[in-house]
C-alpha cells in the first residue's frame, strides 16, 4: 500500500466521499442565493442617473394646497424645478411633448399622479407626465426616458 496523500484505505473514503456530497449542497444553496438576489435586483431597476432635488410626492401635495390657500411661494419652487426637469427630458430627447400643453395642466396630470403616489419623488412624476404625453401625442419613445 502506497504511503501519502494520494492512496486512501476504503475506510477514510467514506468521510470524504460524504464531505464532497455536503460540498455540492452548499455550492446549490449557494448559487440558489445568488440567483435570487439577482432576481431582486432585476425586479427593482436601480435607474442610470440621478436626479438632485427631486422632492417627495407627499410634499408637492401640501405645498399645491398651500397654493391654493393663498401661500404660493413654496408650491412654486417645486413647480419650476419640474418644469425645469421636463424641458430637460425634452432638450435631451429632442422631442417636444410639451408643446401645445400648458404647465398648469402638467401640475394637474402631477397632482393625480402624486396623489396615488405619495412615497414616489417629482423626477418619477415627471417621467410619469412625460410618458403620458407622448402617448396621448402618438409620440414613440425611442429609449429616451429612463
Amino acid at each position: 500500500m502506497k504511503i501519502g496523500p494520494l492512496s486512501q484505505s476504503s475506510e477514510s473514503a467514506q468521510p470524504n466521499l460524504a464531505g464532497k456530497a455536503h460540498r455540492r449542497v452548499q455550492v446549490r444553496q449557494l448559487f440558489g442565493l445568488l440567483a435570487g438576489c439577482l432576481l431582486l435586483v432585476v425586479s427593482h431597476p436601480v435607474p442610470a442617473y440621478e436626479s438632485r432635488g427631486a422632492r417627495s410626492c407627499a410634499a408637492w401635495q401640501e405645498y399645491r394646497l398651500d397654493k391654493i390657500a393663498g401661500h404660493p411661494q413654496n408650491a412654486e419652487i417645486y413647480e419650476t424645478w419640474l418644469v425645469g426637469y421636463l424641458s430637460g427630458i425634452v432638450a435631451g430627447s429632442g422631442t417636444d411633448f410639451l408643446a401645445g400643453t400648458d404647465n398648469e395642466a402638467v401640475f394637474q396630470m402631477v397632482d393625480v399622479y402624486c396623489g396615488a403616489n405619495l412615497l414616489m419623488n417629482l423626477a418619477t412624476a415627471g417621467t410619469y407626465v412625460a410618458r403620458d404625453l407622448m402617448q396621448q401625442k402618438g409620440i414613440v419613445n425611442r429609449g429616451t426616458l429612463p
